[in-house]
């Protein structure tokens, strides 16, 4: 089962984590209980929209949601990355993940006129992220910071934050993510198979 499909085995347990039913999820997410619970089952793929607002209310990141790995690699080939695409807002996300104990980056194409529809996102992570080439703007709670090939901006942990690409060229990004000592990502455990969450 590739990272996408097994996004929605990581919301339901991360829901039940947290002593969610699926109607209160919806009314949190303002998604309908029918759309989640096919989404738990991995029988539909979500927008990055969607997954921003779902994030937001079980406090966590889609980095998080797509970080699977078990084992541990070296070295990861361009080829090699795992592809989740928005077409709705022109985006491509690539992980590259290294593992459990050595986390995940995020590569990032957003097309002109690219974001995500004035959706925030917050993570329990500090996010940096370099934009490589494109100008992108980001919005981090009430102030918007331009960036330039090779500018590099500092997102805080649980810090309401949106990217857009206002640009008529495509922005291409690389976002590491890092934890407070101490903090613990949630990760689902190795031994619990979906039929049981």
């Amino acid at each position: 089962m590739s990272r996408i499909e097994q996004i929605g085995t990581k919301i339901r347990w991360l829901r039940k984590q947290r002593g969610l039913t699926l109607q209160q999820m919806s009314e949190a997410v303002g998604l309908s209980v029918g759309y989640l619970s096919y989404l738990e089952r991995n029988e539909k793929s979500p927008t990055l929209i969607n997954i921003a607002k779902i994030c937001e209310v079980l406090e966590t990141s889609v980095a998080d949601l797509l970080e699977t790995t078990e084992h541990e690699k070296v070295l990861i080939r361009r080829k090699e990355r795992e592809i989740t695409v928005d077409e709705e807002n022109d985006v491509r996300i690539e992980t590259i993940d290294f593992g459990k104990e050595y986390g995940s980056c995020l590569y990032m194409t957003m097309q002109p006129g690219g974001n995500f529809d004035g959706t925030f996102w917050t993570h329990q992570c500090h996010e940096i992220g370099t934009v490589i080439s494109g100008k992108m703007s980001v919005l981090i709670e009430d102030e918007t910071y331009e960036l330039n090939p090779g500018d590099t901006i500092l997102v805080k942990a649980h810090s309401r934050h949106c990217c857009y690409n206002k640009g008529t060229t495509p922005v291409v990004t690389y976002w590491s993510r890092f934890w407070d000592e101490g903090e613990r990502k949630d990760e689902i455990p190795s031994d619990l198979l979906p039929e049981e969450i």
